[in-house]
């Protein structure tokens, strides 16, 4: 009994991804105690071993850096890009555990989420609402009224991946393939793109694409540049990306009851400030979906993992 008392009287909420990881250590009334700075921690770029290797020193430096001990840890959550995969996932919890038994110290609680969860829990403060991730990739992640949590897109950029940067990418070298062959105008978009990224020909964009591996995203502020410059085809672009991103949102209507105002979150490098895609997002939705509110985040989402580790701690 008394080492389960003493083991519910710090949470840790952590923030990783893959070049870097914010992490804080709170007591049990969510009072900051510390915060603390590492390296990525997203296993699929860092490796699994390495992942957990940063995670528990981070944990361990954390409570050290204070004189308290790790075991005095009630609930940690860990926010992280590439954890939804359930094998990735489940072979990091190992290794943590595993880190542990190398460093002398008893497993520790670690609850693994991934970095969409705890941006939404940290963006309506553990209350209901929808964000809308559009970076690399796109996703649209609700926490309902009734608490249950509902994944709209996500299906990566085979599938799905509306609105994202890799689909930005792909409409910006069609327009441009359709220029070269003489169907279409690109604008400033092709001059751009060959001063760049020296893909001014047929034969260098087949080959950078099907080829060398060429980072297609890397293309998405570009287009968002040529639009915020009056460019009518890379607004014609972005217009059609955020219809895409827009509809995403019909399926969750019926989960806010009438009256029930759905609050929205932006989030990822392309919409989370005010980019000329974020201010087309958002007349979409408006348009759409009236009863909706874009608002700005109550808090970061190493501040959703804190939530989280503080709700996990108060049902134990």
């Amino acid at each position: 009994m008394k080492q389960m008392t003493q083991r519910a009287q710090l949470i840790f909420g952590a923030d990783g991804g893959g070049t870097k990881t914010l992490g804080i250590l709170a007591d049990r009334a969510d009072h900051e105690l510390i915060r603390r700075s590492t390296g990525p921690t997203n296993p699929n770029v860092a490796g699994v071993d390495r992942a957990a290797e940063t995670l528990v020193d981070l944990v361990v430096s954390s409570c050290r850096g204070i004189d308290r001990s790790p075991e005095e840890l009630g609930s940690i959550v860990c926010g992280l890009a590439g954890v939804g995969s359930r094998p990735i996932r489940e072979a990091l919890e190992r290794a943590l555990d595993a880190a542990c038994a190398a460093r002398n110290i008893p497993p520790l609680p670690f609850v693994l989420e991934t970095d969409a969860t705890i941006a939404l829990e940290g963006a309506f403060g553990g209350g209901p609402g929808v964000i809308i991730i559009a970076g690399t990739g796109s996703v649209v992640l609700a926490k309902t009224p009734a608490g249950g949590r509902r994944l709209i897109g996500g299906w990566g950029r085979i599938l799905g991946d509306e609105g994202s940067g890799y689909d930005l990418g792909v409409e910006a070298l069609k327009s441009v393939a359709r220029e070269l062959e003489g169907r279409g105008k690109s604008g400033p978009l092709r001059e751009l793109i060959a001063e760049r990224f020296s893909l001014a020909t047929r034969e260098q964009l087949i080959a950078a694409v099907y080829k060398e591996g060429f980072a297609v995203p890397s293309l998405a502020p570009v287009v968002l540049e040529a639009a915020a410059q009056g460019d009518p085809g890379c607004t014609m672009i972005l217009e059609s990306a955020a219809d895409q991103l827009a509809d995403q949102i019909a399926p969750l209507i019926s989960d806010w009851p009438g009256g029930e105002r759905m609050g929205i979150v932006f989030t990822g490098g392309l919409i989370d400030h005010d980019t000329v895609y974020a201010r087309i997002l958002r007349e979409k939705i408006s348009a759409k979906w009236p009863p909706a509110k874009i608002l700005a985040p109550m808090h970061p989402p190493v501040r959703g993992a804190l939530i989280l580790a503080q709700q996990k701690l108060d049902v134990r």
